[in-house]
């Protein structure tokens, strides 16, 4: 996919990164005895295995929240354990979201040798991604600072009416929504002979600035934030334990709560820096078009996009409390 270099545009898309490698690797012909073709097939198929275990767990997760949350409004469960639950909802509803739509979006892209889905669909994609990516990512940020306060000032109280609850969700997607500005505005649909690319068009200026609002002012300052939150709450819990050899009940139930939260954090975080390692490489153009680069570029994509699957047995697996309310909702019979 050359373009003259006179046009001094930088491309920046993942999927276009795919089909630009995969179109010229297809002269190598196999990767690992694999042909190209035959390794989307592979990836697609890993997509439909991200789409049926991420639909059911996220539906069964939503369920198990909202039934939480209803049985909280008529019980004195703690403002800061409703919070946590809301901003729970908000990220599954934005998985759920990220599923249904994108995951389906990079699906059909493995199918294809090039970009046949129109300018709507490539735009409100990759748009829709990073939206819906950091709107989850805020609201994790939110969690994070609850979490802070209900084991280092758990004296601290404030109200949670539904319109506060409302507002905090809206302020998530708000937040999510500013960052998606650039692909809303910059994505295209580029032609290269017979074959279309869906790309984000900056020149080196907006590529510098993408990046500063990408990582230097959305991403890094947040995760700092986190991190002083984390090892806070880590400091007060565990030396409080070693301290007194027990922890009393609320605090055991906080330091659990702890553990499963900051690990579905990590996991987060992590899953997703291989996928933006790869967009910089691909901006900078260090990205080689070669069946190794397609993989990588592949695999990159899948494992982000794959989190979105992972949060709820996360959080299935570590919380008995959790696994107490799915147990509920899968095995109630009779009449209430």
């Amino acid at each position: 996919m050359d373009f003259p270099a006179t046009t001094a545009i930088v491309f920046l898309a993942l999927d276009s990164t795919l089909n630009a490698t995969a179109a010229a690797s297809s002269r190598d012909h196999s990767f690992l005895g694999l042909t190209v073709r035959q390794l989307r097939y592979v990836f697609a198929t890993l997509c439909s295995l991200i789409l049926l275990v991420g639909l059911t767990g996220n539906l069964l997760m939503l369920l198990v929240l909202i039934e939480g949350l209803q049985s909280s409004s008529s019980s004195s469960s703690s403002h800061i354990s409703t919070l946590t639950s809301t901003l729970m909802v908000n990220i599954t509803v934005s998985d759920l979201l990220f599923l249904l739509y994108n995951v389906t979006v990079l699906l059909l892209a493995f199918l294809q040798e090039d970009w046949q889905m129109g300018v709507a669909v490539c735009v409100s994609s990759q748009s829709l991604s990073m939206w819906t990516m950091f709107c989850s990512f805020y609201s994790m940020v939110a969690t994070s600072i609850l979490r802070y306060v209900a084991v280092v000032h758990p004296t601290c109280s404030f109200s949670t009416s539904k319109v506060q609850r409302l507002l905090l969700c809206t302020s998530m997607w708000l937040l999510g929504f500013f960052v998606s500005i650039p692909n809303w505005l910059h994505q295209r649909v580029m032609a290269a002979g017979d074959a279309h690319y869906c790309v984000l068009l900056l020149t080196p200026e907006q590529t510098f600035l993408y990046f500063l609002l990408f990582g230097g002012i959305a991403f890094l300052p947040f995760v700092l934030l986190m991190l002083l939150c984390y090892s806070r709450v880590v400091q007060s819990l565990w030396f409080r334990s070693t301290r007194v050899g027990h922890l009393p009940g609320s605090a055991q139930l906080n330091q659990k709560a702890t553990v499963m939260i900051l690990t579905v954090v990590t996991v987060f975080v992590l899953m997703w820096i291989p996928c933006s390692v790869v967009i910089y490489l691909s901006a900078t153009h260090r990205l080689s078009q070669t069946p190794a680069a397609f993989v990588a570029s592949s695999l990159a994509m899948v494992l982000a996009y794959s989190n979105c699957s992972v949060s709820p047995l996360i959080c299935f697996s570590l919380s008995a409390q959790f696994q107490g309310s799915l147990k509920k909702l899968l095995f109630r019979r009779g009449p209430r």
